[in-house]
C-alpha cells in the first residue's frame, strides 16, 4: 500500500496540507475569547484527521468501483433522503433548513451532493458522450432517467433555501457538460444569458419586489440579494451588517495584519469561523497571507486542470475538471460574498473555514485527484531482466 506514496503528487499534497493546518489555526483564532473556541478547535482538528485519513484511503482506492450504476443511484437516493430530512424535519438555522443534527455534530447534505454530482456525470458523459448529430431535446442527457435524481436533489437544495451550494452544484454540472463535447454556440448562449441576468440583477429585484411584495423582513433570500445590491441603504442595515463588518475587518488588517488573535472586528462579525473566516484572516494576518492562501489554492486548481488536459481517459479528465471547478467556484462565491461582488450565500472557503461536511468532501476530492495523478506518473526505465525492480514498481 505504501509503495504508491512514491508517486505522490506534491503539487497537490503540499498545498492541501498547508491549507488544512492553517484552517485549524484560523478556526480557533476566529472564535478566540468565546466559550466555543476550544470545542471548535478540537472539532476542526478531528475533521482534519478524518479528512486526511479519507484522502489517504481514496488515494489507494480502485476508482473503477465508484463507477457502478447501482452505487451511483443509491448515493443519489441517500442524499435526496438526507435533504428531505433536513428540509422538513430539522429546524432552520439562519433562515435555511440545510443541516441534520446528530448530537455534537451536524451534517450538511448539500456538501456531499457536489462530489456525488461529479462522480455521477463524469461516469455518464464518459459512457454516453454528447451526440453532435442529435438535436438538444433528443440528447441522452436530457432523459428523465438521467437527470431525474440529480435534478430532484438540486431543486431540494434551492428550496431549503441554500442558493450558494445550489449555484455551485449547478456550475459543476455545467463545467462537466461543457467538457463533454457540447457545441460551442450552445455554451456561449448559456453564458451570455447568465451574464445578462447578473448584470440586470438590480432591475430584476425591483420588479420581483413590486410584483410579489417581498422585502428583507419577509423573505430570507430576498434580504440577502437586496443587501448585496446596496448594502448602505437604511432598510438593509440589519441584513448588511455581516458584509459591512467584513469590510471593516479587511480594511483594519492592511497588508501585514494586526497579529494572530488580535482581531477587533470578529466579536461583531456573524459566522466569523465559517462564512467570513477570510475577513478575519485578512485582519489578523494581512493581505499578504491571504494572497499566499489564494496562490496555494490556485496551484491546486491549476495542477488539476493540467492533469485533466493530459489524461487519455475521459472519465479521469471529467473528474479532475469537476473537482477543479468545485474548488474554484467554492472559493469564488465565498470571497465574492466577503468583498461584496456577489451576494452572501453562506458558502465556506475550501480547507480554511470551519465545518466537517465541507472539509471531508474537499479531502475526498483531493484523495481522488491524488489517485488519478499517481496513475500518470512515469515509471523509470527498467531492464527487462530486472524482475525484482519491475515487481517493486507495479
Amino acid at each position: 500500500m505504501f509503495k504508491k506514496l512514491r508517486k505522490l503528487d506534491y503539487w497537490i499534497a503540499v498545498p492541501y496540507a498547508i491549507l488544512s493546518m492553517l484552517g485549524i489555526v484560523m478556526v480557533f483564532s476566529a472564535t478566540q475569547g468565546t466559550s466555543t473556541a476550544l470545542s471548535n478547535f478540537i472539532k476542526q482538528a478531528i475533521f482534519v484527521v478524518l479528512g486526511l485519513t479519507g484522502a489517504f484511503f481514496l488515494y489507494h482506492f480502485n476508482l473503477k468501483a465508484l463507477r457502478q450504476k447501482k452505487l451511483l443511484r443509491m448515493t443519489m437516493l441517500i442524499i435526496i433522503g438526507a435533504l428531505l430530512v433536513a428540509k422538513f424535519i430539522m429546524p432552520a438555522v439562519n433562515g435555511a433548513n440545510g443541516w441534520i443534527s446528530l448530537g455534537p455534530i451536524t451534517l450538511q447534505p448539500a456538501e456531499f451532493l457536489k462530489l456525488a454530482i461529479i462522480l455521477y456525470f463524469a461516469d455518464f458523459f464518459d459512457k454516453v458522450p454528447w451526440q453532435t448529430h442529435l438535436r438538444i431535446r433528443n440528447q441522452p442527457l436530457f432523459q428523465f432517467h438521467v437527470l431525474g435524481l440529480p435534478g430532484i436533489a438540486l431543486v431540494l437544495v434551492f428550496i431549503m433555501p441554500d442558493n450558494g451550494n445550489g449555484l455551485i452544484t449547478f456550475v459543476i454540472w455545467f463545467v462537466l457538460f461543457m467538457s463533454s463535447g457540447v457545441r460551442r454556440w450552445f455554451i456561449a448562449a448559456v453564458a451570455a444569458f447568465g451574464g445578462l441576468g447578473f448584470g440586470f440583477l438590480q432591475t430584476i429585484l425591483r420588479i420581483v419586489n413590486q410584483v410579489f411584495g417581498l422585502n428583507g423582513s419577509q423573505h430570507y433570500t430576498f434580504a440577502r440579494l437586496t443587501s448585496f445590491v446596496d448594502p448602505w441603504q437604511p432598510g438593509a442595515a440589519d441584513a448588511s451588517r455581516q458584509l459591512l463588518y467584513g469590510y471593516y475587518a479587511i480594511a483594519h488588517g492592511g497588508f501585514l495584519g494586526v497579529g494572530l488573535g488580535n482581531s477587533l472586528i470578529k466579536p461583531y462579525l456573524p459566522e466569523s469561523n465559517t462564512d467570513f473566516i477570510m475577513a478575519v484572516m485578512t485582519e489578523e494576518l494581512g493581505a499578504v497571507t491571504t494572497t499566499i492562501v489564494l496562490l496555494l489554492l490556485l496551484i491546486l486548481i491549476g495542477r488539476m486542470v493540467i492533469l485533466g488536459i493530459r489524461q487519455r481517459s475521459q472519465y479521469y479528465r471529467l473528474l479532475l475538471f469537476g473537482i477543479a471547478a468545485l474548488l474554484f467556484i467554492q472559493a469564488l462565491v465565498n470571497l465574492g460574498g466577503v468583498v461584496g461582488v456577489l451576494p452572501i450565500t453562506g458558502v465556506v472557503f475550501p480547507f480554511i473555514s470551519g465545518g466537517g461536511s465541507s472539509y471531508i468532501v474537499f479531502s475526498a476530492a483531493i484523495g481522488l485527484t491524488l489517485n488519478i495523478a499517481a496513475t500518470q506518473k512515469k515509471l523509470p526505465d527498467i531492464h527487462p531482466a530486472d524482475t525484482l525492480a519491475r515487481k517493486d514498481y507495479q
